[in-house]
This record gives structure tokens, sequence and C-alpha cells, in this order.
């Protein structure tokens, strides 16, 4: 059963003409089953959008999980920034709005190479083989 901000994000979702950027909400809840699953505390997400998948892991994580939510557009973030206020998951999101492949090369420079437990990569298709 989906969280009621959850349902309420998709419903407002599928108002926007770019609405099938959202993954689809069977996707999300499956990776949410094997976050919840697997014990993850830290997970990459990239590919915000309105923020259905970012959510569902915040939601899927323990109270001290963290998600890396990965997205270059402030409109579409903004409101996934409201729904995560919302759901009261804010506090595990980190939102950095830069590409994707600058943001995770900086982590790795960081030292956090093999300190991520799930990743779920919905953006930037093109930009798949780098």
């Amino acid at each position: 059963k989906l969280h009621p901000v959850q349902q309420k994000l998709i419903d407002e979702t599928m108002k926007n003409p770019r609405y099938k950027m959202m993954g689809a909400a069977e996707v999300v809840n499956l990776n949410a089953l094997f976050i919840k699953n697997m014990g993850a505390k830290k997970v990459i997400d990239v590919g915000v959008f309105t923020g259905a998948s970012s959510l569902a892991a915040a939601l899927a994580l323990p109270e001290d999980g963290k998600v890396l939510a990965c997205d270059v557009n402030e409109e579409w973030t903004s409101k996934a920034r409201e729904y995560w206020k919302e759901a009261g998951v804010e506090n595990k999101i980190e939102l950095v709005l830069a590409p994707a492949t600058e943001t995770l090369q900086k982590r790795l420079d960081n030292g956090e190479a093999g300190t991520y437990d799930f990743a779920f990569i919905d953006a930037d298709k093109g930009n798949y083989y780098n």
C-alpha cells in the first residue's frame, strides 16, 4: 500500500505534461522493497523529477538512512521537496542540483566508493554509457 503522500505525488504528477518522466509506481515500490529487505542505509537516486523514487526510498530506509538525490532541474525538484517535507522524510534526503556525473565523482573523490547500498538511475539516458 502506498503512503498517502506517495499517492498524492503520483496523482499530481500525472497532471504534468512530462508525467512519463516519473518512475513507474511498481518500479519505485519494488526498489523500496529491495531497500527495506536488504537493510540499506545509503541510497543514490539519479533523476528526481517530482520525487517519487526518492520519496519511496526515504520511506523504506531506517531513521538514520540517507538518500543522495541527483538532478539538474530546480523547478521540478522544488515540488519534490514539498512532498518529502509533507511525508516527514526531508531530513533523509540530500538533493544535489548538478549533473550526476559530477556529483558522483565528487563523492568518489571524497572516499565514498563502496559506501552506498542501492542506486536507482532514471535520468539522462544518453549518458548511461559514461
